[in-house]
Parts: structure tokens; sequence; C-alpha cells
């Protein structure tokens, strides 16, 4: 596969000149991602900003700071999870959890939903080794997204069916539940496999309450049925997480760098104008196999949405609930959401 071309400058005017290189030659830039250290090498030096501080902590309703361990440990009280994930997309913030609890987990836990960026799984795999921890990566069985988008394997009898082709933000929980919560309802099955049915699984995540206004009201530990979502880092701040990566050196993808995402899904729900466009110049070969190739065939299938991202423009606030997965849909969503009270 052709290695992406070099990205256009960052989108704020006031980055540039901040530019580094990463890997393979590609343009990064500076502010938005400071330049890391070399995977395994020590952090650089750095002077502390006066008003550094140590990493908030998580209060308790008694107004009692909780350190992340406080609520892993919490957690495993309350629930007695028989295993432990940490749920690792290959960016920022989940490397953030990954590394700071690293001693609260069994195993890194990397959901592919048939449609990440090239590099993001290999980066993953090396952010684990780098860990020392164990690693496991669930596929779907055959091609979901495709599945999605053209209709395949639904109930077609139904009066008033018809495909629904790429998903926009009024679709995004079919999309959440196929491609990511379906994974998650297997590893539940596979690990609960000769358990009672009472049994827990918890699952490590960087849900914070400061990326978005939807995720102000999160609480550090969330059980939906057998699945237990604890959020270690609920209350750290955008500079703390930074802050955090620099100080330890963590490795960050290209992917992430050049797109200010993990890049493990690519849905399209909450694509942004010329999201498109920016990935068919980075990725050419891997969004014309992915992409390209099904939104001709949801045009030739009369398919209405037959291109990725060319949803029909609406209000933010009428989208459907993002899953506690879709941190970066979150974020698109809450830009649209000024951008259209601007």
């Amino acid at each position: 596969m052709a290695r992406p071309a070099a990205p256009a400058p960052c989108r704020y005017p006031d980055h540039r000149g901040s530019d580094w290189t990463g890997q393979n030659g590609r343009v990064i830039c500076g502010i938005c991602h400071p330049r890391p250290s070399t995977l395994g090498a020590p952090a650089p030096e750095r002077t502390p900003r006066p008003a550094e501080r140590e990493p908030r902590q998580t209060k308790l309703a008694t107004g009692v700071e909780e350190v992340p361990e406080g609520v892993i440990a919490r957690a495993v009280a309350d629930h007695r999870p028989i295993r432990r994930f940490c749920l690792f997309s290959g960016g920022n913030d989940s490397g953030v959890v990954a590394h700071r609890c690293r001693d609260g987990y069994d195993t890194l836990l990397f959901l592919d939903t048939g449609t990440a960026l090239p590099g993001v799984v290999a980066h993953v795999q090396e952010t684990a080794a780098w860990l020392g921890k164990p690693l496991e990566i669930v596929r779907h069985e055959g091609d979901q997204f495709r599945a999605l988008v053209l209709g395949l394997g639904q109930d077609r009898s139904r009066p008033g069916w018809h495909p629904l082709g790429f998903p926009g933000p009024a679709q995004h929980a079919r999309a959440y539940n196929v491609l990511k919560q379906r994974l998650i309802e297997r590893v539940l099955r596979e690990t609960k496999e000769g358990h009672p049915r009472s049994a827990r699984v918890a699952f490590l995540t960087g849900v914070r309450r400061a990326e978005s206004a939807r995720r102000r009201g999160r609480v550090p530990v969330n059980r939906k049925g057998s699945a237990v979502f604890v959020n270690p880092l609920i209350d750290w701040s955008n500079a703390e997480m930074r802050d955090y990566r620099l100080a330890h050196g963590l490795p960050e993808s290209d992917v992430a760098a050049l797109v200010h995402r993990s890049g493990e899904c690519n849905c399209g729900s909450f694509a942004a104008p010329g999201e498109a466009a920016m990935l068919r110049s980075l990725w050419p070969d891997w969004f014309e196999d992915r992409i390209g190739n099904l939104e001709r065939e949801a045009e030739a299938a009369g398919i209405k949405y037959c291109t990725w991202g060319g949803r029909p423009p609406g209000d933010p606030g009428d989208a459907e609930p993002v899953g506690p997965l879709c941190a970066s849909c979150e974020n698109q969503l809450a830009l649209e959401g000024m951008a259209s009270a601007a």
C-alpha cells in the first residue's frame, strides 16, 4: 500500500510554523501534538509551568477526592468482575489510561470495526508490547460495515424496509451497535463462559467529563448489564492529559497526529465537511478499497445516501445519543453544535 501523501497545514492558522516531522516524513502540528519522545526512550526534559500541578483526582459524593486507583478499586469491590480489560483505541486518551492504570487491568482490548485507518492496529500492537501488557484484538466475522450500508442480513419483508446507506447523525446508534456494541457483547459471552450469569466484566475507558458537554454527567463507574465501564480519569482536563503524555513519553500514532482522533472507526456518522477529501488524499489506497468501492456499490443499488459523510444537514442536537466508546463522535457533535449556535 502506498504511503499517505504529506498532509495540508494544520487547520488552525495561528499554529503555523510549529510543525515537526514524524514517521515516514509526515508533517505534524507541534502545538496540537507536541513532539513526543521516541518509542521506549526517556521523555525529553522540559521546564514545568508555573501553574502546573498533579492531575486532578475524582471527587466522591462526600467531597473526598479519589485517585484513579481508587476508582478501579471501588469498581472491583462493588462488582467483583471476573476479568478487567482496558479498552485501547490507539488514541491519545486511551493511551494515557493504558499507561497510568496499567496495574489495574488484565488485558488491553482493541475493537476492530473493520474501518480503521492504516497504521492504527500496528500502533496498538506496538504500544501493548511497550507497556508489557497482553493484547486481545476482537474482529467481526465478515464485513459488517458493508452489511450496515447495504442493508445485508436484514428482514426485507418488513413494510417500508429499505437500506439506509452510509450513516449520518440520526443513524449513529445503529452504526455503534453494529460496529462496536456487538463486539463488546461477544467479549462478554466468551469471558463469562463457565461462570454464573450474574458474573460481570470490567472495561476501563478514557471517558472524561471535559471532552464534551454531553459527558459532563458521566459517572466514574457505570454498569450496563454484565459490563462495568470504569472511567478512572473522568475528571482529568485536556491539559493534564497532554502533560502526562509528555512527562512519560507516551507514543502517539501518526494517525492521531494527523486527524486528531484515534482513527479506529470511520463509520462517517459525524464526518466533518471536507473530511472525505482529506482521508482520500492521505490514504488513497485505503479510501478506494474501503470507501470508494462501497460508495459505487451503494449507488448501483439505488441507495439514496450512497456517499460517505454525505449526510443531509440537520440540527446536531437532534442526533441520537453517542455510544460510550465514541469520544471523537461526541467531540465532532459538540463542534457542530457550537457552529450551529454561532
